[in-house]
């Protein structure tokens, strides 16, 4: 039995409104790092989400780190598939609040 691996997103980058691309790390965000975080795709975090593996957004507050939601995939119109928070409807908290890089 494989267990599910854990990472983690701590920036994003959007081109004309659209994400393209997440500084993604493998860690469960509770201590050092297995990869440090470096940019990939989006179809990549896709990829991992779709293989059963955690994705969660790493928040930052000052210097203050928490866990946040998980990520989920959205099944785009003619642009393919992207990414959003998982957020429960309370939560007003979006992927593109977090870091640009």
């Amino acid at each position: 039995m494989t267990t599910a691996n854990h990472y983690c997103v701590t920036a994003v980058r959007y081109q004309n409104q659209q994400l393209t691309a997440v500084q993604l790390g493998h860690g469960d965000g509770s201590g050092a790092w297995q990869q440090e975080p470096h940019a990939v795709t989006v179809d990549q975090v896709v990829a991992r989400i779709d293989a059963g593996d955690q994705v969660h957004a790493l928040l930052r507050d000052g210097t203050q780190v928490t866990l946040g939601p998980r990520l989920k995939v959205l099944e785009g119109g003619g642009s393919g598939r992207s990414l959003a928070l998982d957020n429960s409807p309370s939560d007003c908290l979006e992927l593109a609040d977090l870091e640009r890089f």
